[in-house]
């Protein structure tokens, strides 16, 4: 039954991420949530370490203010019992330029009764960085 939960919480919240909805994702997430998205927070002020629901639903509206969700294509999820991956193809369009930004995205949940307690986002941050900026970052 856990695998069955979580994979139906972890499709609720793609779901909701795509959509922008607020609401729903604050309802999936546990008020004692760990949320971390390895980037720069000088560029990306939503990524870091977020501990507890109103910093991570703080850094989601950070996010949107930011960018749209131009597309979220989940290519591979994998669930066994409170745990969750998923690799993610991400399109977001930077409002301040227009800008399309394209990343990988893997992720890896932890759940605790269908609510998200743990996040590990990893992406190419430098390659990232270096769309939103525009130009390529000399090493």
């Amino acid at each position: 039954m856990p695998t069955e939960m979580t994979r139906a919480a972890l499709e609720d919240m793609i779901d909701a991420f795509q959509c922008g909805d607020h609401e729903r994702l604050a309802a999936r997430y546990d008020d004692d949530i760990q949320w971390l998205l390895y980037a720069p927070t000088s560029i990306f002020p939503f990524a870091g370490l977020k501990q507890g629901k109103s910093a991570v639903l703080t850094g989601l509206l950070l996010l949107y203010q930011s960018y749209s969700i131009a597309g979220h294509d989940v290519s591979l999820t994998v669930v066994d019992g409170h745990r969750a991956a998923s690799i993610t193809d991400i399109r977001l369009i930077q409002r301040s330029t227009g800008r399309v930004i394209t990343a990988k995205l893997a992720s890896f949940f932890r759940f605790r009764d269908g609510r998200l307690v743990g996040y590990r986002g990893f992406t190419d941050s430098f390659d990232w960085a270096e769309q939103v900026l525009g130009r390529e970052i000399d090493p």
